[in-house]
């Protein structure tokens, strides 16, 4: 019975693989990865004042912080433009657009900025301000948590936290959403609505919609009840435009979401996630997590990352 137990308590542990390795400059908050055009180069965008720009070689590292985007921040008028949010950076025809939001914990008074550069390097942004996706404390929708995609010929962002959960709105052009025509794609009907930061990739023949769900930070004060803190969460759908259910067929705008990464061992309350198909390891999830070796407070998360394989056509994190 106790040799029982012991293989079960193993197994829980070792539930996800540990994170990819990492070196040099390896906080993180919301990470945004993407590979300049060029020269194969990545870089690594971060929650925080005017978005931390930071650059490897290679997805392991080693990272070098150059400084932030917006070192003077953003000229939208909604939030707080000095402390922006969520970066989502995406290359059309030789310029990088980012996206990137204006809010303030807890309110609804939030928009969503570009910005723009041929290059991703510290000192080449320039801010052309709010989209045209904006929320009050009367909306049931909070814009923030941009994220960018191509759907057949037309371009959609993704944005939505708690409250009514995650919405998509179709873009004009990189700089200009269509209008205000929101379509929900996830909504968490339990507690207080707790997912966010939207994250949608196209594999085969569907479009995978990932997000986080549960408390995403203030550990250090008081801890959620176990499994209520952040995890990776995936639906998927073959338009990209609705229909999300995860692997029990259960919508994803009715708490749908199958659960694609969680705490385990060190790591704790992974989140804030992108999809990169990385020229060495493959497909992978990138995240930010708090590591209990270190600390649980913000200005301590690391960045992580693990390949992702396939079962029965839903990601996996081995």
């Amino acid at each position: 019975m106790l040799s029982y137990i012991f293989f079960l308590c193993v197994a829980l542990v070792n539930a996800y693989s540990d994170p990819g390795a990492c070196s040099g400059a390896c906080w993180a908050h919301d990470p945004n990865v993407i590979q300049r055009e060029s020269d194969g180069s990545f870089f690594r965008f971060s929650t925080g004042l005017g978005i931390l720009i930071s650059s490897a070689s290679s997805i392991e590292g080693p990272w070098t912080d150059l400084g932030y985007a917006l070192p003077n921040g953003s000229t939208v008028t909604v939030g707080n433009a000095s402390n922006l949010w969520a970066p989502d950076v995406h290359y059309v025809d030789g310029t990088y657009y980012m996206y990137y939001a204006s809010s303030a914990l807890g309110s609804r008074d939030s928009a969503i900025g570009v910005a723009s550069s041929t290059t991703l390097e510290y000192g080449s942004w320039t801010d052309h301000g709010e989209i045209g996706v904006t929320s009050n404390d009367a909306d049931e929708y909070n814009t923030i948590d941009p994220n960018w995609i191509t759907i057949g010929d037309a371009s959609y962002l993704q944005f939505g936290s708690y409250w009514d959960g995650i919405f998509q709105v179709e873009m004009t052009d990189s700089l200009t959403a269509s209008g205000d025509d929101y379509t929900n794609l996830a909504y968490n009907a339990s507690g207080n609505h707790d997912i966010e930061a939207a994250f949608m990739f196209e594999y085969e023949d569907y479009y995978y919609l990932t997000f986080s769900s549960g408390t995403a930070q203030g550990y250090t004060t008081s801890l959620p009840a176990q499994g209520d803190e952040y995890r990776i969460v995936v639906c998927r759908s073959s338009t990209g435009t609705g229909d999300f259910v995860d692997k029990d067929g259960t919508a994803c705008t009715n708490s749908g979401g199958t659960t694609v990464l969680a705490s385990h061992d060190y790591v704790y309350g992974p989140g804030g996630q992108g999809v990169l198909d990385d020229p060495t390891y493959g497909l992978v999830v990138y995240y930010h997590y708090a590591d209990k070796n270190i600390g649980l407070a913000v200005s301590e998360y690391q960045f992580g990352w693990n390949n992702l394989t396939w079962t029965d056509g839903w990601p996996v994190v081995a």
